[in-house]
C-alpha cells in the first residue's frame, strides 16, 4: 500500500511539474522515462540513507555499550584482572589490557559512525540535485576540533 501512495504521489508531482511549467502532453510523455529514472534513482539513494541511519543507531548503542564497560573499569573495579566475554567465552585478562581493547573498539566505532555520517551528506546532497532544488549554504560545515576550539577561546 505504501509502494502503491508513493507512485500515486510521484505521478501526482509529475504532473503538477509539467503543468507549471506549460508542456503539452505529447512532450511531457517524452519527459516521462527521465522523470521516472530520476525518482527511481532518488528512491534508491532514500533506502541507502535511512539504512545508513539504522547503521548509525546501532554503533552507538555499542560505543555506549563501550563507554559504560569503560566507566565500569575506571570507577567500580579496584582489581589488577578483570573477566571479559569475548564471543562465548569469559576471560580474565588484566585491567589495562581490557581497557585498551574498550578503548580500541571506540576509536573503530568513532570513525565507522564519522564514515556513515559524511556518506549520508554526499547521498543526501545527490537526492537535492536529482530533485532540482538546492543545498542550504551550511549543508557541508565539520565540527571543529578541540584544539582548533581551545586556540579560539584563548585570551591573547
Amino acid at each position: 500500500k505504501q509502494w502503491y501512495q508513493r507512485r500515486v504521489r510521484g505521478l501526482q508531482t509529475f504532473q503538477h511539474y509539467f503543468k507549471r511549467i506549460n508542456l503539452s502532453m505529447a512532450s511531457a510523455e517524452r519527459a516521462l522515462p527521465v522523470y521516472l529514472q530520476n525518482l527511481k534513482a532518488s528512491e534508491a539513494l532514500g533506502e541507502e540513507i535511512i539504512a545508513d541511519q539504522q547503521e548509525i543507531v546501532e554503533l552507538d548503542r555499542k560505543r555506549n555499550t563501550n563507554r559504560e564497560a569503560l566507566r565500569a573499569l575506571g570507577t567500580r573495579v579496584t582489581d589488577e584482572k578483570v573477566w571479559v566475554m569475548l564471543g562465548n567465552e569469559f576471560v580474565k585478562v588484566d585491567r589495562a589490557v581490557a581497557e585498551g581493547w574498550l578503548n580500541s573498539d571506540q576509536a573503530v566505532l568513532d570513525h565507522e559512525i564519522s564514515d556513515l555520517r559524511d556518506g549520508m551528506k554526499e547521498k543526501v546532497a545527490a537526492v537535492k540535485k536529482l530533485e532540482g532544488s538546492e543545498l542550504s549554504s551550511g549543508f557541508n560545515l565539520k565540527p571543529m576540533a578541540r584544539g582548533e576550539l581551545g586556540s579560539i577561546c584563548e585570551d591573547p
